[in-house]
Order: C-alpha cells, then structure tokens, then sequence
C-alpha cells in the first residue's frame, strides 16, 4: 500500500472572489475601446507598411510600439517579483523543515491514454514511490511507501538516483517537498 504525498501551498494566490451581487460590466466596458484602438494601430501599421501613411500613421505607430515596449517590461517586472516572492516563501518554510534521505523504490513514467467513448485524454503525471521514514510511518502505519508525483523535468533529473532528500516539518510528515522542488 501506498500514500500520497500532500504537496505544501507555498507562494500560491489565492483565487480572486467572484462578485455575487452581478456587476461585472466593468471589465466589460473596456473591450470595446480595446477593440477599436486595436483596429485604429493595425490599419495605421499597414498603411506605413505600404508607404502611403501620413504622419498621424507614423505617430500612432511609434506610440504604439513604445507602448507595447513599456507594457512587455512591466509584465516582467511584476513576474520577476512574483518569482522571487515564490522563492522566498519556499525559503521561509524550509528554514524550519527537517530533512530525510527517502529510498526510491520504484518510478512510474507518465503515460497517456485516450478514450473513444468519451473522446477524452487521460495522462498519469511522472510518479516515484518513496520508502517511508520513521515520521511518516507513526502518522500512516498501514503504508509503506509514499507516492510522489513530480514534473517531467524533475523525473529525468532523478532517473539515476537512488535516493531524494526531503523538507518536512514534524506536526505533518507527509506535507513536503523534495530538495530540488524548493
């Protein structure tokens, strides 16, 4: 028998709430203008592609990019801040985790498989199955192993080991992450 591991909710938002009272036309009154600016920059964008633009096309079209520019900028700003947010989250909870050295016992490819009958696409995510340590085994004493599902990337990286270093905190053995996920 196998457990599951329960993976840590660090650095994740929490969904935005949906408005109950029914006024979302807000977002809905900026697609229009949205629409109509982007007809206005694409036809100034062919008009000085095909040489016959006035000035006004050119200007429309500078502004344009230098718009695009700042907003491409500012969106890898903010990602790059959300990153490093992430990483210090995952930091901040690993400063208190104990560590453990877990046997492989077995490795799972990811796999696909798709239905006729409902015209759906299963896929098995990439699994390892950990030997428990001490900590986990007085929480689940039926279990013997500890199913880990992990990105593709990770997988391969682990092929050739036989062993995964783990971060856990005591009150809850099975919450953790592997040492290269932090």
């Amino acid at each position: 028998m196998s457990a599951q591991r329960i993976k840590p909710e660090i650095g994740k938002k929490k969904p935005p709430s949906t408005p109950t009272n029914g006024n979302e036309s807000g977002s809905y009154c900026w697609l229009p203008l949205f629409i109509t600016a982007s007809y206005f920059i694409l036809s100034a964008i062919i008009r000085v592609d095909m040489k016959i633009g006035s000035k006004l096309d050119h200007l429309i079209c500078y502004g344009a990019l230098i718009g695009f520019t700042i907003t491409m900028i500012w969106g890898a700003a903010i990602y790059s801040k959300e990153s490093y947010a992430r990483m210090e989250d995952r930091k901040k909870w690993a400063e208190n985790c104990i560590t453990a050295d877990l046997k492989i016992v077995d490795r799972h490819p990811a796999y696909s498989v798709y239905s006729d009958y409902s015209d759906t696409t299963f896929r098995s995510p990439d699994l390892f199955e950990l030997a428990m340590n001490p900590d986990q085994k007085a929480v689940s004493q039926n279990q013997m192993t500890v199913t880990v599902d992990v990105e593709q990337y990770l997988y391969n990286r682990l092929k050739k080991h036989s062993s995964v270093r783990i971060y856990y905190h005591p009150e809850s053995p099975m919450t953790f992450l592997l040492e290269d996920e932090l």
